[in-house]
Parts: structure tokens; C-alpha cells; sequence
């Protein structure tokens, strides 16, 4: 997988392979994608002011993605973290509804994926948990964090 190209990493002394690539040539993106079709490295949401990561940089164990999150410098800011589970959430639009009935995506978030992705929230009876949401169906689950789902930072 090719990093998105606004995309750096800080080093922090931990990280593995995955946290040691460099950016070389970074690309000016506008609000609209920029060129070749490549979208803005960062998207602010209007409802919530919270700045979202456009592209997930794929799938990681829950520490591994905390690590990233701490180690990332994206469109100038290096604040970036894990979204909480009502950050996630939040992206949802629970007055719509799929034909089975689960939430829609709100319908201006420009990522469209229906991938799980975790939170930050650990799940209080069973730490070695933490919340995802499946945004094929808007399920909100708990699963070890050894497993590998998406992650998608925030900030703000």
C-alpha cells in the first residue's frame, strides 16, 4: 500500500517497519482533490468542526493504532489521534435509514467506505477491548485489541 503523499511520520523510537517510511515530493492538494484525482489529505467536518484524515492509511492492531495516531503529521498539524466512539458515531446520520434499517452515513462525509474502524474508547467491563463501528451496517461492537481493523485519525 502507497502512503497517501501529504502523509509523514514522526519518528517516536517504537515504531516498527510501518512507521519508518519517508515522503519524498509532498503534493499541494485543494479542497475540491487535487491533481491527478488524489483527494485533500484532511476533511473538517461542519457539524462537529472535528478535522478527519481522508484516506485510512488500511488496517492495524487497536496499540498499533494509537501509535500511529501519535506519530502522524498530516496537512501541517501533528495533533492527530484515535476518534472517540461518539466522534465516530457522529458521522452517522440517525434520522435516515438503509432498507434494513441500520443509519446511513451523513451525506456530506466525502469518505464512503463501509469498513469497521476503531475508536479510542476502550470497553469498560474488558479492557483488553475497544469499540469499533462497522459503517457497513452502523453496528457499534467490541473486539480485542490484538485484532486489525481501520483507523482514520482526528483532531480538534
Amino acid at each position: 500500500m502507497r502512503p497517501h503523499p501529504a502523509l509523514s511520520l514522526k519518528g517516536r523510537g517504537e515504531e516498527s517497519e510501518l512507521f519508518s517510511m519517508e515522503i519524498i515530493n509532498p503534493c499541494s492538494f485543494s479542497p475540491a482533490g487535487g491533481p491527478g484525482g488524489q483527494n485533500p489529505p484532511t476533511w473538517k467536518d461542519p457539524k462537529t468542526g472535528l478535522e478527519w484524515q481522508y484516506e485510512s492509511p488500511g488496517e492495524m492492531t487497536w496499540h498499533e493504532a494509537q501509535r500511529y495516531a501519535e506519530s502522524l503529521s498530516l496537512d501541517g498539524n501533528d495533533d492527530w489521534r484515535l476518534p472517540t466512539l461518539a466522534e465516530l458515531e457522529s458521522l452517522l446520520n440517525r434520522t435516515k435509514t438503509r432498507s434494513d434499517g441500520r443509519p446511513l452515513m451523513r451525506g456530506e462525509v466525502p469518505f464512503r467506505d463501509e469498513l469497521p474502524y476503531w475508536s479510542s474508547t476502550t470497553f469498560d467491563p474488558h479492557t483488553k477491548n475497544a469499540w469499533i463501528v462497522m459503517f457497513d451496517g452502523a453496528y457499534l461492537l467490541s473486539y480485542y485489541k490484538s485484532n486489525s481493523y481501520h483507523i482514520r485519525c482526528v483532531r480538534g
